[in-house]
């Protein structure tokens, strides 16, 4: 873990930028960032404009400098985000391994205005200017435990089991049948020994029927990442499982016990997560429409709950929390919070659909999440805080020693009439009543399996993902004045 003393240093000779990272299980996160960085350590703005290649920061370019730094002690809460390991993934034409840790990359680069048109975004008035740039990768099944930030132990269980209409049979099941399960003579151990065997049944059953809205997430994923590792509900020997109000009441030491191992867990694996985002400069939530559809009605409720508990927390800061977190950070970062305009929604995998396929992706975001983002960043227009993004287009499929043409998901046109939109190989351009007839109609990984034929030194072909640099940097874009990225003004959907 780098000292105060290091961190301040670095603060008095280089701007920091803060980005959280966070979105969806499989929605790419690791290969988004591992592209970004290989696409900043190796800018060539001079590559030919019809290359795919081609990544374009405008009048600006980044210095050959550019390095990847471990801060990070073995143990710490956040580790080192392992990019020359997932880098080499690449060059041996394999998707990276999934993550479990909460990882940081940090990159350390300058940038600079080549053609003298505007002055540097960041930092200070100058053409040049030392960058260090800080991505915090989120793991997706982390983001359900989001419920529990700023939230106690009552919250947390009636906020998660709700009132029977959020459509999530396997926790209606768990606490309706609580009460009958524990009977009319247990005591809190027996009550106790009920629950946390109910909740898990709950769990285990959403797994089945793909909800991956799974809360303590360490039962579905644990802290290490290994398959072998136990499953707690919580920490070891520190478990916890949310309880009815009216068990609440009736067990009132149980309710206790649980409350205390709860605060455990949020205070030691949830807490650290969501203070980090909380002092973010920009964040960007990533979204594959794909997976949302491909896993049906209960899949697409899981995400839309990991996609608003992710987003609350970027605007759940009130006027008195900005305030104490800038005293807190006053000595390592000379920045006020997160301005709520600064968040994004980058819609991935936009290279396995068609030009129509494309733009029904964007109105699939648009319907599921627009108006949670539209009430988080304050524009006016709810499609302008989407970005359409493909971090790595691979090439030329290779499976089996043969070659294919990659197959692209069509688009289904729009009709003025109302008619049934049927599943098939085609993108709907709107919410399908039923998202059940939709399951498995997306078989990504039959569609896209890694082949990318990269030189140590070539970053993978993309798209739109210089326009999300672009974001983070606070680089205009072509042919606009730069203004900055603060304040709610109105942008054009993308």
């Amino acid at each position: 873990m780098e000292s105060l003393m290091d961190n301040m240093g670095n603060l008095l000779s280089r701007h920091e930028i803060r980005v959280a990272v966070c979105g969806v299980q499989n929605s790419g996160k690791t290969v988004f960032i591992t592209s970004l960085a290989d696409h900043l350590l190796h800018h060539d703005p001079a590559r030919n404009v019809a290359d795919d290649r081609r990544f374009d920061l405008g009048d600006f370019v980044v210095g050959d400098d550019a390095d990847v730094k471990d801060v990070h002690a073995p143990g710490d809460s956040v580790a080192n985000f392992e990019f020359r390991k997932f880098r080499k993934s690449f060059a041996e034409n394999r998707w990276p391994e999934k993550t479990a840790m909460t990882a940081e990359l940090v990159l350390d680069f300058t940038l600079e205005n080549v053609r003298g048109t505007s002055l540097i975004p960041v930092g200070r008035l100058s053409r040049r200017r030392d960058v260090r740039l800080r991505i915090l990768d989120v793991p997706g099944e982390r983001l359900a435990d989001f419920l529990m930030a700023g939230h106690d132990f009552a919250d947390w269980s009636d906020a998660l089991l709700g009132n029977g209409k959020q459509g999530r049979r396997h926790l209606d099941a768990y606490r309706d049948g609580a009460e009958n399960a524990i009977g009319g003579s247990a005591d809190d151990k027996a009550a106790e020994d009920v629950l946390l065997s109910e909740y898990r049944k709950a769990l285990d059953a959403a797994k089945g029927v793909y909800d991956r809205f799974v809360t303590p997430s360490v039962y579905r994923v644990p802290l290490d990442g290994s398959p072998d590792s136990p499953r707690f509900l919580g920490l070891a020997n520190r478990e916890f499982a949310p309880v009815p109000a009216s068990l609440r009441k009736r067990f009132p030491e149980l309710a206790k016990r649980f409350a205390r191992n709860y605060a455990a867990y949020r205070d030691s694996i949830v807490d650290p997560i969501v203070d980090w985002m909380k002092t973010a400069d920009k964040a960007l939530f990533l979204l594959d429409v794909f997976s949302c559809l491909n896993g049906g009605a209960l899949a697409y409720n899981g995400a839309l709950a990991e996609t608003n508990a992710a987003l609350d927390v970027f605007a759940s800061k009130g006027a008195l929390d900005d305030v104490r977190e800038s005293l807190g950070y006053l000595f390592t970062r000379f920045q006020l919070p997160m301005d709520p305009a600064n968040v994004r929604i980058v819609v991935t995998k936009m290279d396995l659909a068609d030009p129509a396929g494309r733009e029904n992706l964007m109105a699939l975001a648009r319907q599921m999440f627009g108006k949670k983002a539209q009430a988080v960043t304050g524009f006016p227009a709810p499609g302008a805080a989407f970005l359409p993004c493909a971090s790595v287009v691979t090439d030329e499929e290779k499976a089996g020693g043969s070659e294919t043409k990659k197959k692209a998901h069509p688009g289904i046109p729009r009709r003025e009439d109302s008619v049934l939109q049927r599943p098939g190989d085609g993108i709907p351009w709107s919410i399908p009543e039923n998202l059940d007839d939709w399951k498995f109609r997306f078989p990504l990984t039959d569609r896209n399996p890694a082949w990318f034929n990269l030189r140590e030194d070539l970053p993978p072909k993309h798209s739109g993902l210089d326009a999300v640099a672009r974001f983070i940097l606070g680089i205009p874009a072509p042919g606009r004045k730069n203004r900055g990225e603060t304040g709610k003004r109105k942008e054009p959907g993308r």
